[in-house]
């Protein structure tokens, strides 16, 4: 009884220290599986990794002359993000970060296929369970300026 008492304790333990480890791991997960989907060329399915309101200004962004498309706006962002991919190659999550109790931030390496690395921040809000992406911009990384001495 003792044997499996300890062997309950040692589990318990060891789910709790990888949960408090990276309590953001799920939304880096989400970015990953967001660009999976991307690069297997299934925008539908991408779709519901995104914000309602992130995805309707990206659907509201992308232009067709209305006599070329019946499609709702939502389904042109799945087909524009379907061939999105083609022309991806590799991906990478680099690192994930809070940004508040309820948001993080992830930054990602995308390699294309002719091999040019481009580096990403994806911002992410929690609802309920669920990480959303809310925001995609390219990297910009922090310049730090240097005090001088007088």
């Amino acid at each position: 009884m003792r044997r499996v008492l300890i062997a309950s304790f040692a589990t318990f333990l060891l789910f709790g220290i990888k949960s408090c480890g990276e309590p953001y791991g799920a939304a880096k997960d989400t970015v990953e599986e967001f660009l999976e989907e991307v690069k297997d060329k299934k925008g539908q399915e991408a779709l519901r990794y995104l914000h309602p309101t992130f995805r309707d200004s990206l659907a509201k962004e992308v232009k067709l002359p209305i006599e070329l498309t019946e499609l709702k706006p939502s389904q042109v962002l799945a087909c524009f993000l379907s061939s999105m991919g083609a022309n991806i190659d590799e991906i990478k999550v680099m690192e994930g970060k809070p940004l508040g109790k309820e948001n993080a931030m992830v930054k990602v390496k995308v390699v294309d296929g002719s091999g040019i690395e481009k580096l990403f921040n994806f911002v992410l809000i929690k609802e309920g369970d669920k990480w959303l992406i809310v925001d995609i911009t390219p990297y910009k990384p922090e310049i730090k300026k240097e005090q001088k001495e007088k």
